[in-house]
């Protein structure tokens, strides 16, 4: 229901809202389908989409695999605007933060947190013996480690790298549209963020154009499967 959608982006000016939309994450609804088709979903899984926004994700995979999942954020408005959207009914809506999920050890045979806040221990505890993980995400590609420092951070609650995919230039290219669209459409932006909010939503991605542009950040598609005998 793209009114649902269009009625929450009007109540919530944000420039991440406008610049990505419903699959709210680099790559959109296509990196969300590259990672359905990595991850194993069975009919019955739970599957928890952390960070959800109006669970795009989370929807989309109880409407194609059957599986129950359940999408959190910290903002009610996006979880109900969700549960109106199509397929919202197939999804359980809670109110919480990554960093602290009101669920049992073990309770998810896949989690996806997609260009949300990561939280690897917290994930990983609500991740089964045998769970996938699937994540769209920011990674440090410079001399500091990079991906390697990445993949030993999850490394360290048991999982191994079973699927990637480079996605920085395309986030590059998002980043650099979007900030061309925001000073092309100025009189626009202005009205819709004020003038201090649309000084600050242009900073932003000023400062994401340059830091991707200069390869100190990069992003990419992860699914990991866990390691059963950690």
């Amino acid at each position: 229901m793209a009114d649902v959608f269009d009625e929450l982006v009007e109540e919530h000016p944000a420039w991440w809202i406008d610049v990505l939309g419903q699959h709210n994450h680099i790559g959109g609804f296509q990196s969300t389908e590259w990672l359905l088709e990595r991850v194993e979903l069975n009919d019955g899984d739970w599957l928890l989409d952390a960070g959800a926004f109006v669970g795009a994700t989370a929807r989309l995979a109880a409407e194609k695999s059957g599986a129950r999942a359940v999408a959190t954020d910290l903002t009610l408005d996006f979880l109900s605007a969700g549960g109106r959207m199509s397929h919202g009914d197939q999804v359980h809506w809670s109110v919480a933060a990554s960093q602290n999920l009101p669920f049992r050890d073990g309770a998810f045979q896949s989690v996806w947190c997609l260009d949300s806040y990561l939280a690897p221990a917290e994930l990983s505890r609500v991740s089964a013996p045998t769970a996938s993980l699937a994540l769209c995400c920011e990674v440090p590609v410079d001399g500091r480690g990079g991906m390697e420092a990445f993949s030993d951070e999850w490394a360290e609650y048991g999982w191994q790298l079973a699927a990637h995919r480079e996605i920085s230039n395309d986030a590059t290219v998002t980043w650099r549209k979007a900030e061309a669209d925001l000073v092309r459409r100025r009189p626009h932006f202005q009205e819709r963020y004020g003038d201090r909010g649309y000084a600050f939503h242009l900073d932003i991605l000023a400062d994401l154009v340059m830091t991707y542009e200069r390869r100190e950040q990069g992003h990419g598609l992860f699914v990991f499967k866990r390691d059963a005998q950690s």
